[in-house]
This record gives C-alpha cells, structure tokens and sequence, in this order.
C-alpha cells in the first residue's frame, strides 16, 4: 500500500522485505535500503505528476546524490513488513535534502536517512537549479519533520588507506542514467570486510559521491579502519569516485 501525508510533501509506502534484499546474516543489506529509498522517492515524485523517466526523455534530466547519512537502530529480516517514509526539505541553490525514516510493523525507527540531491543535465552533465525545472518547480518542501539523521558531511579517507581489490564495471552495476548506480557503492565498501567484521551490529553508513564511473571503467577499492569504524574509498586510474564510513 502507498500514501501521500501530509497535503503531498510526506510520501509513505508499505512493502514486505524480500529474501533476495537481505545478507547471510539474515538483515536488509545496506544497499537494499538504498535501493528501497530510491524507489520510494521516485513513487513521491509521481504524486506531482511527473516522474523520473519522464524528466530523462523529456528534459535530459536526472537526479544526483552527492552526499548521504544513514542512521541505524535496527535492519528488518526477509518477510518483516516495514513502511519506508520520504519527504523534501532545505532546498538552498543546486540541492535539497530527501529525508527518508523506516519503521517496522509496530512503528518503531528501524533507520533514518538523510541525502543531499542535486539535478544534472544528462547531456552537457552541467548542474540544473531543480527551481528552474519543468514539472518539479513547484516540488513542496517541509522543513518541519523530524529525522533523527544528521546532515551528510564531507568525508575525508586516511592516507596511508590500502586497496582491498580491484573491480572492473559491469553492466548490472549501470543504471538509465549511464553510469553505476548509487546503490552500488555500499556493495563495493562492504565486500572489502570479512563476514565477521559484517556479523556486528551495523550502526550507519555514510557516503559521498564525487564522480560518476561509467561502462568500461575500473574501480580500485580501498579500505582502512579509522577510530574504530571503516573508511572505503573507490578510485579509477584518473580520479576520486566515492569515499564511504561504515559505522559498526
């Protein structure tokens, strides 16, 4: 079941968690949760009469994460039934904020999720004010919801940081906007840790996006532990992709 709250500007959607969205230790992947709020947030924008799809064919447009907080107090199992809420706020400029809050059958905060999301020109692969966008111009924002998330901030990586592995892009890994999908990223950061490392209790992800990789590339992995959580970092032979914090 899915709702809009709140005179449009508070998205809900009710889902079941899917076996195949979940890791050997039986709990949602940080990635699936990436991949659910993605979604919700494209069910939020299809309140307003437009959709993602539509904006790319239309417009050449796309929209960017450059930055995320993901807060965790908990992570369903495969067949719990969660509602995953999403909402805009802080527009300022070139970037808003989608904020999004999982809760469980009863609920209880699950994660709560802050991402800085900018628009870009599929074409020119120039920034667009999401302001001076057909369709979304008249976006409602709500600065009054809580979410317990901090906002996303710069992350810096160590330097003496090692590669763990070198992995070449796949097409699975793309999306309709030519290059790997956000999502992504968190299973490139978790596969440089061993199982036990990942059987603690996950306490947040964070990440920024700093340049997108395209078909054909190759991401070198890094990964170092720095007071006492894990900082990744994605390189092509050219420049800096991603640099992510796992907190266990």
């Amino acid at each position: 079941m899915t709702r809009t709250i709140l005179d449009k500007t508070a998205f809900e959607w009710d889902f079941t968690v899917k076996s195949f969205d979940v890791d050997m230790f039986n709990r949602l992947k940080v990635s699936s949760l990436m991949k659910y709020q993605q979604e919700v947030g494209g069910m939020h924008l299809h309140e307003f009469g437009t959709t993602a799809e539509a904006m790319r064919k239309e417009q050449s447009l796309g929209f960017i994460f450059t930055k995320m907080n993901i807060k965790i107090d908990g992570l369903p199992k495969a067949q719990d039934k969660v509602t995953l809420r999403t909402w805009c706020s802080g527009l300022k400029g070139v970037r808003f904020t989608r904020n999004y809050i999982l809760l469980d059958a009863n609920g209880n905060i699950l994660t709560q999720a802050k991402v800085e999301v900018t628009t870009l020109d599929l074409e020119s692969r120039k920034i667009v004010r999401p302001s001076q966008i057909n369709g979304f111009s008249d976006f409602l924002y709500n600065d009054d919801l809580e979410n317990g998330a901090d906002y996303p901030v710069k992350l810096t990586a160590p330097e003496d940081i090692s590669e763990a592995y070198s992995r070449p892009v796949r097409f699975s890994d793309m999306d309709y906007n030519g290059h790997v999908n956000n999502t992504v990223y968190a299973d490139m950061a978790l596969d440089c840790l061993d199982p036990k490392v990942l059987s603690a209790p996950i306490r947040g992800f964070q990440i920024n996006f700093i340049s997108e990789v395209i078909p054909n590339e190759t991401v070198s992995v890094g990964v170092a532990s720095q007071d006492g959580d894990y900082v990744f970092t994605g390189n092509t032979p050219d420049r800096q992709c991603f640099v992510a914090r796992l907190i266990i």
